[in-house]
């Protein structure tokens, strides 16, 4: 399509092409579409984060008083980046509370703020082991599309989130994978002759 008859579209008419272009993006899936999933886990993650920090009791709140300002904060660099680095390459990044709500894939629980300090931690922890699994995709997605800089700011996040998980984990007494997402080989290699 080209600019004058973009420019020509009312809001309504363009954003209607944005959620055509998204829907189409997010069943195929590419980079930037499965980078529009982490942004909104990200917008999800820094409330559940602001949840456990006002209301984990006993040594977790001490924990999450030293840890929980720098992951908000680096998670709000993290949105920032990524939308950046989308914006730049010409892609749609989340801007709405309905698009954080269908494209975040963490759950949430308002009564969850009442749980025990280290059951509050052990959901942070599971939060960022899952956002892993959505980081590993995209950063697929984006070398094999030649996407280098989302790349390099999806790699820097997986980083940082598994450095949180260790802290985190040897913070309650567990092992490092203790509890957390391990991919399983679909293929069975067992015959099933009955």
């Amino acid at each position: 399509m080209s600019t004058e008859a973009t420019t020509a579209l009312t809001p309504q008419e363009r954003y209607e092409q944005e959620s055509a272009a998204s829907d189409r993006d997010h069943h195929t899936p590419t980079a930037g579409a499965m980078t529009g999933h982490i942004i909104a886990n990200l917008f999800l993650d820094i409330l559940k984060i602001r949840q456990a920090r006002w209301f984990a009791k006993g040594s977790t709140r001490l924990f999450l008083e030293l840890h929980a300002s720098e992951w908000i904060k680096f998670e709000s660099e993290m949105v920032e980046r990524l939308d950046d680095v989308l914006v730049s390459d010409n892609e749609m990044i989340p801007t709405t509370t309905a698009q954080v709500n269908e494209y975040g894939k963490l759950e949430e629980d308002p009564a969850r703020k009442y749980a025990p300090g280290d059951e509050q931690l052990t959901d942070l922890i599971h939060d960022f082991d899952w956002q892993l699994i959505f980081v590993g995709k995209a950063i697929g997605l984006a070398d094999a599309e030649g996407k280098t800089a989302l790349s390099s700011a999806l790699s820097d996040f997986r980083a940082w989130a598994k450095r949180q998980i260790l802290e985190a984990q040897l913070f309650l007494g567990n092992d490092p994978t203790d509890g957390l997402y391990k991919e399983v080989d679909d293929d069975d290699d067992e015959d099933d002759d009955e």
